[in-house]
């Protein structure tokens, strides 16, 4: 059974009207930024109701980060960079059951390359849910970087408030997809080479150009280490042996 589209799911829910999603769509092509996003710029949808929206055509359960209280030993199984790159946050440990499970809040949740690091690297399975951008964000902030919560959704604001023209420069194959309409993904934004105003805000969110090179190559790396264990080459375990030998 194929999954609906997002601004289908918007439609049946009155979120929208057909010649608001018309106008919407004429906008993307004409700006290249995402539907979603320029539907919450445009003030016709909340980003509540986008993360609502991708939830349902993922078949997801939603998150709200302002109210989770996190469980600092979820968020210790992951780097503060990796979540950032990736615009994620892990919330909670599920230890109910045969199998303990992370519970990560994604902005994206078809980013199965990093589920997938993350169940190769913790050992643990991923239940994804959904968040919005600016949650997601926040927490990384807060848990991370220690920014108090006002001072964190002030800066998580920030950008999504100014992503729409950051969003103009990617490229529209580069853009994931569900089900034919992308989702915002801070993952694919060029960052400005000047380093001021919300150019430092992204760097410092996600990373400056300067370190594009390191991250190639990382992203090079976790790819050939799923390869290797889908092949049976290599253990999680073999893998963790070697990385401690290595420790100087």
């Amino acid at each position: 059974m194929s999954r609906k589209r997002i601004g289908d799911i918007l439609l049946e829910r009155k979120a929208i009207t057909p010649a608001q999603l018309e106008a919407g769509l004429a906008a993307q092509k004409r700006t290249r930024q995402r539907l979603g996003v320029t539907l919450v710029q445009q003030g016709l949808i909340s980003e509540v109701q986008l993360a609502q929206a991708i939830a349902a055509s993922t078949n997801l359960g939603t998150v709200d980060l302002a109210q989770a209280q996190p469980d600092w030993s979820a968020v210790h199984m992951l780097r503060a960079r990796f979540c950032e790159a990736h615009e994620l946050f892990p919330f909670a440990i599920d230890k109910q059951g045969p199998v303990k499970r992370l519970l990560v809040a994604l902005s994206d949740p078809l980013n199965q390359p990093a589920i997938e690091e993350i169940e190769f690297t913790t050992g643990l399975k991923v239940l994804p849910y959904v968040s919005t951008h600016s949650q997601v964000r926040t927490a990384i902030l807060r848990y991370y970087h220690k920014h108090s919560q006002a001072d964190a959704e002030a800066r998580a604001k920030t950008v999504v408030t100014t992503l729409p023209q950051a969003a103009a420069q990617v490229e529209e194959d580069d853009a994931p997809m569900v089900m034919g309409e992308e989702i915002i993904s801070m993952q694919n934004v060029v960052p400005s080479k000047k380093k001021g105003g919300v150019a430092k805000d992204l760097d410092f969110l996600f990373g400056g150009t300067e370190d594009s090179e390191n991250d190639d190559l990382e992203r090079k790396f976790w790819a050939l280490l799923r390869a290797m264990q889908k092949k049976g080459l290599l253990s999680r375990e073999e893998f963790l042996s070697e990385l401690e030998k290595s420790e100087p």
